[in-house]
Formats: C-alpha cells, structure tokens, sequence
C-alpha cells in the first residue's frame, strides 16, 4: 500500500512539472514572433575571422502574407532591395539596376555574406502548423528559466528549412533565447542565440540575435534592430515588383 502511495505521488509530480504542453509553448512563441504588419530598421554585424562588415537596413513585412521589403541603407550596399512574396524571394542590384530571383540552391547562400541565408529570410511560417513538438526539460539559460523544447517536422511536410529544431523557450515572456537547427540528418547546421527582449505593446520581442553557421569557421552574425513597430500601416505599394525597381 505505501509503495502505491509513493507511486502516485510521484506520477502527480511527474505531470505537473509540465504544466502547459509543447503545443501551447510553441503557440505563445508563435505569438510573439507574429504580428499582422511590422515596420523595423537595425544593423547586421557580420565577423568573419578579422574581419568585419557592419550593414543597416530598414523595411516592413506583414506576416499573415507572408511577405516583406528590405532595403539596405548603408553607403557600400546603399539601394540594394530585397522583396519576399509567399514563398519567393527576388534582390534588386542599383549599380545594374537588375532584379534576380533567388531559387533553388541559391537560397542556401548567406545574405549579403552572412550567417544568415536567404532560406532563413524566407521562412515565416507558424511554427505550430508544420511542427510537431515535445517538451524535453526546464532548464536555465543565461538568467532565463525555459521550456526546453524539440520540434520536428510533421509527417509529410517536405517544405521546412530545418527538419528540427531544440529552442529554449523564456517561461515568463515565451521568447525564444536559444535554438539549434538540425538537418534530417541529425547534423547541427546553425544556432540562435536572442538578447535585449523588449516588451513592444502586447508582444515580448528580443531585439538582438547571434546567429552562428556552424559550417563555417570563426564566422559570427549579429542583427540588432533599433526599430521595431506592430500593426502598422504599410504605404501602398511596398510588396510589388515596381516599389522593388524603383
């Protein structure tokens, strides 16, 4: 009788350290990544070796489209565009004044020579919608106390950047601190890392975040944004191929 007792209480015990399942810590994620439309500027630091390039850009996107504009204003790259539809994904050069589309193999290739690719640029999705997920631990990240999750791919989604993912998850605010992406593999091919989180009317929004290729050596990324805005009124025009050339 008293070893069912014990028993119990530890079955008790066991459920309630998770008290909230995957799926609604992925959701809340969701929420704080996602906003109806978003105005932003900030800077990229990329580091390669001794070597480092500093960029600014400036742009909007609307999330539900699935859809945004990028322009960089710094002087060596000042006029270069980027314009994101769906799932396609077009750059305009000033100095030819040309527009390609970015496909295939290409959108392995890091934008502007960064850790970041032009795939990780296209990808907005929910992740809720093409992930299945699982709670793996609690565990301390810096000075932040996170869910520890593991998503994967569901069964017969083909189109994710990353089969899976571990993300570490803030429990007080549902911002992503760390994630490391996997191949199907099971090779780690980047890692996140968010910093400066910043309550932005209803939503927690880390406005720094490191992001390492770890195909690359002594490479390091930075995007910091200085401006982030929700819900806001995007001038007519921005998400077309002529606001793009112009």
């Amino acid at each position: 009788m008293k070893r069912t007792t014990v028993t119990l209480m530890c079955l008790i015990l066991f459920a309630n350290i998770f008290a909230i399942t995957a799926d609604e810590i992925i959701r809340r994620l969701d929420e704080n990544n996602v906003g109806v439309t978003q105005e932003y500027g900030g800077v990229m630091t990329i580091v390669k070796g001794q070597r480092t390039l500093v960029k600014e850009f400036k742009g909007y996107a609307e999330s539900n489209e699935e859809t945004f504009f990028m322009e960089f204003t710094n002087p060596e790259d000042r006029g270069v565009k980027y314009l994101k539809r769906s799932d396609e994904l077009w750059i305009y050069f000033p100095d030819a004044d040309d527009v390609m589309k970015i496909a295939g193999s290409m959108l392995k290739q890091g934008m502007m020579g960064s850790d970041l690719s032009y795939e990780d640029m296209v990808r907005m999705e929910e992740l809720n919608k093409k992930y299945d997920s699982s709670i793996l631990a609690e565990e301390k990240f810096g000075e932040s106390e996170c869910y520890k999750v593991e998503i994967k791919a569901k069964e017969g989604v083909k189109d994710v950047t990353y089969y899976r993912e571990i993300i570490w998850v803030d429990k007080g605010n549902f911002v992503m601190r760390k994630a490391e992406l996997y191949a199907k593999s099971g090779r780690l091919l980047k890692t996140m890392e968010t910093e400066n989180v910043k309550k932005i009317g209803e939503r927690f929004v880390p406005t720094k975040i490191v992001i390492k290729d770890m195909k690359r050596k002594d490479s390091v990324t930075t995007m910091e944004f200085t401006r982030i805005e929700f819900d806001v009124k995007v001038p007519e025009g921005v998400f077309t191929m002529e606001y793009l050339q112009r």
